[in-house]
């Protein structure tokens, strides 16, 4: 698979030394302020895997990267998430998979200059706004703002379009900065209307945690409150796995939804290529799963296609989801932790000062949770 706008290839990229911690700076910060994507380390130009020694794996500490963007984006902040695989790799040799979100609230802006030592000039300029075009990373043109604008626009008018339509018998009130988001089922009810009326119309990341942080005075009986819930979350799936939990979403219900999500347009589809194969190695058997793969490889989304690559069959699938179980959180395995203390550890990741982050961890706290409510072994 060649590179495209949302793929990049770096044979060799070593996060401890100075000026390769900047290129990934901004190749991480270009690729946020487009469509989001995977920066692939240990893959030469023409695609091959070469991989990098595995002894090397501990120079790629999610915390420090997560640190090092801080330094260049405060007070913005980014989110990215580490995989490491050894398919089809020389023995002994892993690649490093940098997992980009497309940013909420692009453009992120550079906070200063990235010196490094004994070079003539900084990898990137203060205040410097980077966005991926094709396979290089570029100074953001004009249609890139008009873009951004317009997608501004459109939450906004989202936004005051909830307030005309409001019943007859809402209650509006102007609310300080801390209570913006005051009413959580107005909230999902509006747009559960709104999707009704335009398929496109999802929730975000914000409106997803804040959802689920107020998820106990949450109606979700409807089938469109289900769907709205679990057509946005594919797309943003920090609070997936715990939505289909919560949602009580059966088999059928699922499959329909994954029928759907694959036939829809809309292009923030950079965390739905992953979610798929293991939203339906969960519910669908393996003949479905095949029918699910065979229509993400003849997706027209690239990211889509090379999901069902790396996901071609049930078995692997459920042995992503039985690796990623058998993870830990804050040094405790995810099996030792009750079911309140999941929940618990979610709510905190999803709490006010963490709303802007899409975390890497809450995955991992669903996906034990949903398979406890639906027995999985």
């Amino acid at each position: 698979m060649p590179e495209d706008a949302r793929l990049e290839f770096k044979e060799i990229l070593d996060p401890s030394d100075q000026r390769d911690r900047l290129v990934l700076v901004k190749e991480i910060v270009a690729m946020a302020n487009a469509e989001g994507g995977r920066i692939l380390v240990g893959v030469s130009d023409n695609g091959t895997r070469v991989g990098m020694a595995d002894t090397e794996r501990g120079k790629w500490d999610p915390a420090e990267i997560g640190n090092l963007l801080d330094s260049f984006l405060s007070p913005d902040c980014l989110d990215v998430r580490l995989e490491f695989t050894p398919d089809a790799c020389p023995p002994g040799r892993i690649v490093v998979e940098v997992h980009v979100p497309q940013h909420l609230s692009p453009p992120l802006v550079l906070c200063k200059d990235g010196n490094h030592a004994g070079a003539d000039s900084p990898v990137f300029r203060k205040n410097a706004v980077l966005v991926r075009h094709n396979t290089k990373v570029e100074t953001a043109r004009r249609s890139d703002f008009l873009h951004w604008r317009d997608e501004l626009r459109s939450r906004i008018l989202q936004q005051f379009q909830m307030v005309v339509e409001a019943p007859e018998t809402a209650h509006l009130r102007v609310v300080g900065d801390e209570e913006v988001r005051d009413e959580p089922q107005f909230l999902l009810s509006r747009a559960a209307d709104l999707f009704r009326q335009r398929r496109e119309k999802l929730l975000d990341g914000d409106d997803l945690l804040y959802l689920f942080r107020n998820r106990a005075v949450l109606d979700l009986s409807g089938d469109s409150t289900m769907e709205l819930l679990l057509q946005s979350a594919l797309r943003r799936r920090a609070t997936l796995f715990f939505w289909l939990a919560l949602t009580k979403a059966s088999a059928e219900k699922v499959g329909g939804i994954l029928e759907t999500a694959l036939d829809m347009s809309d292009r923030d589809k950079s965390d739905m290529a992953g979610a798929i194969p293991l939203v339906a190695a969960v519910y669908l058997s393996d003949a479905e799963y095949r029918e699910v793969v065979r229509r993400m490889e003849q997706s027209s989304y690239a990211h889509i296609r090379e999901a069902a690559i790396e996901c071609p069959s049930l078995a692997e699938a459920k042995a992503v989801l039985d690796e990623r179980r058998a993870g830990a959180i804050d040094g405790i395995p995810l099996s030792g932790l009750g079911d309140d203390e999941l929940l618990d550890k979610a709510d905190e990741l999803a709490s006010a000062a963490n709303m802007q982050r899409v975390s890497r961890r809450m995955p991992q706290l669903g996906l034990e949770y949903l398979a406890r409510k639906l027995d999985l072994r």
